[in-house]
């Protein structure tokens, strides 16, 4: 943009500035809306105020020009201007320019900042999105190859684990984890008892569900099975120990 084309914009934007404060003005003083009844308001207060005049329809067409941006914005000449700054309270348009020239680079440090702001807010906000995201994958991450989701036979009870897909691996379940029990060698009956037999080999538990290992549904433990497997060889053992002593 050279020197003329920038002295050109900038004058520009002082009677965009100005006709924007003009119909403001006019709007607080008349109280009147309707673009006939501003246009007529100011033809009439300049012509009564500084014997000037200009005609409703050209406040007409500044008003839809410069307001409405609606058509052509017709430049008003430098006589026009001066009556206009004056409505103002401006002695002419260059103490019009000197005082709002001011106002304009406010306006636009304003609008520069607000728009930084509005960039760092944006940017704020995608990062706390990114930040969560990143947060859930690695809660994710944590949760499912960190935590201990799994539990494993050990010896006689249930240990808990991380899970990585070993045999006899199950998804944790806290009940069985601190119910489930094997009874090595019970001595007697128990009220609530589970067995399971397989290869002619009994194993006694404390709790219901399936076998630990070979995932067969334990049985209850009836007074029948009690008799035969738990207390006949209980006498037996005490018979063998008694005859040897």
């Amino acid at each position: 943009m050279n020197l003329e084309e920038r002295k050109s914009f900038e004058k520009e934007e002082l009677v965009q500035e100005l006709m924007e404060l003009v119909f403001e003005k006019a709007k607080k003083d008349s109280k009147k809306k309707p673009i006939h009844g501003l246009a007529k308001y100011l033809s009439h207060k300049l012509m009564e105020d500084f014997q000037f005049s200009i005609d409703i329809n050209t406040f007409t067409r500044y008003y839809k020009g410069y307001i409405l941006n609606e058509g052509g914005k017709q430049s008003p000449t430098d006589d026009v201007l001066n009556a206009l700054c004056e409505y103002l309270g401006h002695k002419d348009v260059k103490d019009y320019e000197t005082k709002i020239e001011c106002e304009i680079v406010k306006k636009r440090l304003r609008k520069e900042i607000s728009d930084q702001e509005e960039k760092y807010r944006k940017m704020v906000s995608i990062g706390l999105v990114i930040g969560v995201l990143l947060l859930g994958t690695l809660s994710f991450f944590i949760s499912k190859y960190y935590k201990k989701n799994c539990m494993i036979w050990v010896d006689d009870h249930y240990e808990k684990i991380r899970c990585s897909g070993l045999e006899n691996e199950r998804k944790l379940d806290e009940v069985i984890l601190l119910k489930m029990k094997e009874i090595k060698r019970p001595l007697q009956c128990e009220r609530e008892m589970w067995y399971d037999k397989t290869d002619n080999k009994v194993a006694f538990f404390t709790y219901h569900g399936v076998h630990p290992l070979n995932g067969k549904t334990l049985k209850p433990v009836t007074e029948g099975i009690c008799e035969k497997y738990i207390l006949e060889p209980r006498d037996s053992i005490l018979q063998i120990s008694i005859g040897t002593q």
